[in-house]
């Protein structure tokens, strides 16, 4: 079978393999437990393999032609080849393209050429991966993957439209980049015109984040373009659902629109933000079919100018040695700090002392 056309590179792919992105010091700092975005579905065709670097491990990323994922080491554990850049899919396995050894989605060999056995070591390291909301996830973390249930309303593709964003190499860690969706002081002069904002504490317990951000004048109708408010769920420790809604309570039913900000970590200094949006559809595409694209492609447009007022701000913010707080900056930051650090992986034990 011929092998499948490279898929191709996107801006932030040759962005984050310039010189000024690779050249991080420093350990990685320890990652929240959950799902982390790794790439936009449809920049992962059936039958590719792409070269991604998150927690500053190096993956192939690739797509079977049955349409299953996988993300694995990237060098091989035969003779030390990448996977992602000469590898290339063969049916349901990925090929290394120097000695031809076949591995699956789960990283383990299945054939070798010309041996009759394979050792037992022949295998990838891999990590979970799912797709939802036309993005494909990856998990980090020691528990079991946990589902992505706060965007299955987003697989109703008869109901919703899934449109990728923009990705934003921004040149710091972590923390810094996450957080600031939670920041709602800074909407007042990025998003919503000198209107002072307010954030309002919804839910803050174990896995759980979510809040609202709303006018703080109670004479204020809206959020830029947003009526009255906007609710913030984090579906992950780094991944926020942001929901405009038109009224309060919310009544917990599907969104009319939503957007999916999301932050993974590259390297030590480089972090990848990035948003997509989730838009209801107007009615049935076989009579509305112009009319859902149209009102889609209107509110991506306004979604990317939210966006990009933040740009230079993500872009090249760095972490203050000490915090500096003032009155005006609200709880909302600090109760995600302490979010994000509950949900940090265990610290490892340390090791037992020898004996004399």
């Amino acid at each position: 079978m011929t092998r499948g056309r490279r898929p191709r590179a996107q801006r932030y792919d040759r962005e984050l393999e310039s010189p000024q992105a690779t050249c991080a010091g420093g350990p990685q700092e320890p990652c929240p437990t959950g799902w982390y975005f790794a790439r936009f579905s449809r920049h992962l065709r059936r039958g590719q393999v792409v070269p991604v670097t998150y927690m500053d491990r190096r993956y192939a990323l690739f797509r079977t032609r049955g349409g299953r994922l996988g993300m694995v080491d990237s060098q091989c554990c035969h003779m030390g080849a990448d996977l992602s850049r000469c590898g290339h899919v063969r049916e349901e396995n990925l090929v290394c393209g120097f000695h031809a050894w076949e591995f699956d989605a789960e990283g383990t060999c299945r054939k070798i050429p010309g041996a009759d056995r394979i050792p037992s070591r022949a295998a990838q390291r891999s990590v979970p991966v799912t797709e939802r909301a036309g993005i494909i996830w990856f998990w980090h973390g020691s528990p079991a993957p946990e589902p992505l249930d706060q965007l299955d309303f987003a697989e109703d593709r008869r109901r919703y439209l899934c449109l990728a964003g923009k990705v934003l190499v921004c040149h710091t860690d972590l923390l810094p980049i996450s957080e600031h969706v939670t920041d709602a002081s800074h909407w007042p002069y990025a998003h919503s015109r000198g209107h002072p904002m307010v954030s309002v504490p919804v839910r803050d317990e174990g896995r759980h984040f979510s809040f609202r951000i709303q006018p703080a004048d109670s004479d204020g109708i809206r959020i830029h373009h947003f009526r009255p408010y906007v609710l913030v769920s984090m579906v992950n420790p780094t991944t926020a659902l942001v929901t405009p809604l038109p009224g309060s309570p919310p009544d917990g039913g599907p969104p009319r629109m939503a957007f999916v900000a999301a932050v993974s970590p590259v390297r030590p200094g480089v972090t990848i933000a990035t948003w997509s949006l989730i838009v209801r559809k107007l009615g049935p595409d076989w009579l509305l079919w112009p009319a859902n694209r149209l009102w889609a492609a209107f509110l991506w447009r306004l979604v990317k100018r939210n966006h990009d007022a933040d740009r230079d701000i993500l872009r090249w913010m760095r972490p203050v040695a000490r915090d500096l707080w003032s009155a005006v900056d609200g709880p909302t930051v600090r109760a995600y700090r302490r979010f994000y650090r509950r949900n940090l992986p265990p610290a490892a034990e340390e090791p037992a002392s020898a004996g004399t």
